[in-house]
């Protein structure tokens, strides 16, 4: 009686494992993230460098310039990115790619354009150096790719301020914040990449689809454009154009018996 009572639970358990609906951790509004003028108006104000070339006062326009950029064109976590040291970029990697290391489940590798990387190069080499200064030659590839006013490696807590502080100068207001890059990010991957699901979520680091599905809901699909495309393919023959076909032939084999 025990072992059917105990049978009857497991059953009862896998039944709902199997019917139960994947919901996502969080809900996302289009207030969420950026609109692609936000994002422009935001690039202007970033790459809009007015200090003297060479200076300290212009490494430091760089290096913001290097962290807003770095996590509108990754999605990368507050926390990815403070971690993120100089041999996990072009510099040490030698691709146009951040090397996410963390838990198991979120290392990945995130391809970057190649602007970015060039950016990244220019910093590490150039600018970085007038922020660090104790720093001679080349710094080692562990060190963070990103360092605070002081020349040390940001905290946290440190980076998620200094992010805000660019945002709010660049007019974001209350909307500046580090996980909203994050959403301007998801949302720009879909839609730019045509709704390449799989992309956005390898990028992002999701553990399931469905949560990186919530971009969809913000990209206007022309669904009788993509139903015709399906059948433009050559390499796609239509039941109907099939039917036609041997409808034709048999009327061939008709004709060609009547005239013998």
């Amino acid at each position: 009686m025990i072992d059917r009572i105990m049978t009857d639970r497991k059953r009862g358990t896998r039944a709902s494992r199997r019917n139960k609906v994947f919901k996502p951790p969080w809900h996302v509004t289009r207030n969420m993230f950026l609109s692609e003028e936000e994002v422009a108006d935001l690039l202007r104000h970033v790459r809009a460098v007015r200090e003297e070339a060479g200076t300290r006062r212009a490494a430091l326009a760089v290096r913001d310039r290097l962290l807003i950029e770095s996590l509108l064109f990754s999605g990368l976590r507050n926390r990815e990115l403070c971690e993120l040291s100089i041999g996990d970029t072009v510099v040490g990697t030698g691709e146009s790619a951040f090397v996410v290391r963390g838990t198991p489940r979120q290392d990945r590798t995130v391809h970057v354009p190649q602007a970015l990387s060039l950016l990244v190069h220019d910093f590490v080499h150039t600018h970085r150096p007038k922020l660090v200064s104790n720093e001679i030659g080349h710094a080692p590839l562990t060190d963070s790719l990103l360092v605070n006013d002081r020349g040390h490696a940001f905290e946290r807590t440190s980076l998620y301020r200094r992010i805000v502080a660019v945002l709010t100068a660049a007019g974001l207001g209350n909307r500046a914040t580090a996980q909203r890059l994050r959403h301007t990010y998801g949302y720009l991957a879909y839609k730019r990449s045509g709704g390449n699901l799989l992309f956005v979520q390898r990028q992002m680091g999701h553990a399931h689809p469905m949560v990186t599905s919530v971009y969809a809901q913000f990209v206007d699909e022309n669904y009788p454009a993509i139903a015709d495309r399906l059948a433009e393919s050559a390499a796609i023959a239509l039941p109907h154009d099939r039917n036609s076909k041997k409808e034709k032939q048999e009327n061939r084999r008709v004709r060609s018996r009547r005239d013998s």
